[in-house]
């Protein structure tokens, strides 16, 4: 055999080798590895999902506090409050009457934390 032979034999052989991992289409005919799947799960999209909707109104049931602005238990009948900002809520005015009936009460309305964190009406 020639040389010029030989060397079109290696050339083939090297190239037939070369080609399945050239196929790839990793640099340097390399097989992909963790880092390179890991690489292509990051920089893929993803379908992002709406923001979950907070409910606006809730439903407060009738309920007995003390309110600090006549000194004494008064009853707060059921009513629905607005989220204002997810740490505030509205609250519409109330009419409070004390256990009793008797006397009533109007409290304004206003923002105000959320019923679990207060405790006037």
């Amino acid at each position: 055999m020639t040389a010029n032979a030989r060397f079109v034999i290696a050339l083939g052989t090297l190239l037939v080798a070369a080609a399945p991992a050239h196929a790839q289409g990793l640099p340097g005919g390399r097989p992909a590895d963790a880092i390179d799947r890991a690489r292509g799960l990051a920089t893929q999209p993803f379908v992002t999902l709406p923001p979950v909707e907070r409910p606006t109104e809730r439903y407060v049931a009738p309920r007995r506090v003390y309110s600090p602005e006549v000194g004494r238990e008064v009853l707060v009948p059921g009513h629905y409050e607005r989220s204002v900002n997810g740490q505030r809520v509205e609250v519409p005015p109330l009419v409070t009457t004390t256990p009793d009936g008797r006397n009533t009460t109007v409290t304004p309305g206003g923002e105000r934390p959320p019923v679990e964190q207060r405790s006037a009406p």
